[in-house]
């Protein structure tokens, strides 16, 4: 009996030892999540995915109790990407601005957005060394998943200020799929002149969110999901989609979304491929053809593609 107890004492004491190990990390990871909500900043940065480069300049400004944030792609001409508060703006030159409810930019990382406490229960945090980044002291920190159905994150903070420098989504090899790089960053006590004009101007209401697509009734059943995700109940379907889906699927962590696509078959080859963090896996089956696109590995897109029945 006394072994048990003794044994029971020493597990619940590298139990403890783990978390206390963590809470310079995630203390860390906090400081990050306050600086691109609360600081008024001028950035730029680049996104690496494989062979491909994105470049962005990136600001964001409080006053009072406001909020305004400004992206825009600089490769891509006559794009610009507005969110004040909870309402995000795309101006497109050739088409009329399109007005989502959101309290973030799906365009920038979003670890950098999510609730802290479920990125908690999804992955560990560990301190790694400092190194300078563009005369810049920068800390590493580790979000190493804690299931291999999801990537991990290495991220460069600045110590001074606690602002991001880099993130690099990790593989289950760890090594980078994806890489967000700021190029330059300037953090100022006042809000930006253009923030101030882009905060007062007149901007269109969001449009009251319209009913999704409904699909015709079937059988089919998604019978298995990764660890930690959950089926998003009556997930909205663009209406242009309506005609070629059969039937579709949203899971989510609370952090990341993954989407399940089941379309009717047009006999291709069966094929998997990756665009930086986001795999694409598509099955082709006699009846129909399974589509899986979401930040997971390839073994887990197919697993999910099999589980359509």
């Amino acid at each position: 009996m006394s072994k048990v107890v003794t044994l029971c004492c020493t597990l619940l004491l590298l139990c403890s030892s783990v978390l206390q190990a963590e809470e310079p990390g995630w203390a860390l990871f906090e400081r990050v999540q306050q600086s691109v909500k609360q600081y008024n900043f001028d950035s730029s940065f680049v996104v690496f995915k494989g062979s491909q480069v994105e470049t962005y300049r990136w600001q964001h400004g409080r006053k009072d109790d406001r909020e305004i944030e400004h992206l825009v792609p600089l490769d891509a001409d006559g794009v610009d990407i507005l969110r004040r508060d909870d309402v995000v703006y795309y101006f497109l030159t050739d088409r009329p601005a399109l007005v989502t409810i959101s309290d973030s930019i799906k365009e920038l990382p979003a670890i950098l957005f999510q609730n802290s406490q479920q990125i908690r229960k999804l992955y560990t945090a560990v301190l790694g060394s400092s190194s300078v980044m563009s005369g810049h002291t920068a800390q590493l920190l580790r979000l190493s998943a804690n299931d291999a159905s999801r990537h991990s994150y290495w991220l460069w903070i600045e110590v001074e200020s606690g602002f991001p420098l880099r993130i690099d989504v990790m593989s289950e090899q760890q090594t980078p799929l994806e890489r967000w790089l700021v190029t330059h960053m300037q953090i100022s006590p006042e809000l930006p002149e253009n923030l101030q004009r882009l905060l007062d101007t007149d901007l269109p209401e969001p449009a009251p969110q319209q009913a999704g697509a409904m699909l015709p009734p079937n059988k089919l059943q998604l019978s298995w999901l990764p660890k930690g995700y959950q089926l998003v109940t009556d997930p909205h379907i663009v209406p242009q989609l309506q005609q070629s889906l059969l039937n579709y699927w949203l899971l989510t962590d609370g952090v990341h979304q993954v989407s399940v696509f089941v379309q009717p078959s047009q006999r291709m080859q069966t094929q998997a491929y990756r665009d930086g963090a986001t795999t694409i896996y598509v099955l082709s089956a006699p009846e129909h053809d399974i589509t899986v696109i979401g930040p997971v590995s390839i073994e887990v897109a197919e697993r999910l593609a099999a589980a359509v029945r």
